[in-house]
């Protein structure tokens, strides 16, 4: 129950996103608002899914690629976003910190993927999940791709000082999702206890960030 409410709060707050981000695109005639919107309104889509069948069947979805490629579809319009607000010409520096994004989404992707092999030792055998490992694999990469973005135009002082705010609203997007999947493999109970409904709430709270962040962004 408390699943479906949190969800249902999400895709409230991620429609009133939408909306105000949508609004500003037509007002403003903005491919930054644009490609906003559509990152937003994929998230929506593959709440919807997940919400409908924790409501409809009392579980989360069993085939969960609808959902996925929403979410797919979300990461890749928010970098998009990124390389939309990027100045032309801007001189970029070769750095290593910024490949640590790839370097944790990996070590966090293999740590993950041993939640997907069972072993039955009584009868000798085990199996994979390895439509499960892909799809982790997947959100790694696209991960890793927006948290080495971001953390190259922190970094990058030449920059447009302006969007650095949205570089750090994706930042901490990004961290507070790893969180909530690092407490969905610790803790189950569906209860206010549970710390992966607190960090779900964080995470639905940062939506709200991108708002501000983008309008500086687009600044002149």
């Amino acid at each position: 129950m408390i699943d479906a409410l949190e969800n249902a709060l999400q895709i409230l707050v991620l429609l009133i996103c939408v909306l105000i981000s949508a609004s500003r695109a037509v007002k403003w005639q903005s491919r930054t608002w644009t490609l906003l919107s559509f990152s937003f309104g994929s998230w929506v889509l593959g709440d919807l899914y997940w919400t409908s069948c924790l409501v409809f069947y009392d579980t989360s979805p069993v085939v969960s690629i609808v959902s996925d490629l929403s979410w797919y579809a979300s990461y890749i319009f928010m970098y998009l976003l990124l390389r939309q607000t990027s100045p032309p010409g801007s001189r970029r520096e070769k750095q290593l910190l910024p490949w640590l994004g790839f370097v944790f989404t990996l070590g966090m992707a293999v740590w993950f993927c041993t939640f997907y092999i069972y072993w039955n030792e009584e009868e000798g055998y085990h199996f994979i999940l390895w439509d499960k490992m892909l799809n982790n694999l997947i959100y790694a990469a696209l991960m890793g791709l927006l948290l080495f973005a971001s953390i190259r135009r922190l970094l990058d002082r030449e920059r447009h000082p302006a969007a650095r705010g949205l570089c750090a609203a994706i930042l901490v997007f990004c961290l507070l999702e790893y969180a909530l999947w690092t407490c969905s493999c610790f803790w189950f109970d569906d209860s206010l206890a549970n710390p992966y409904y607190w960090v779900d709430f964080l995470l639905t709270a940062s939506m709200f960030l991108f708002l501000p962040a983008t309008r500086k962004a687009v600044q002149p």
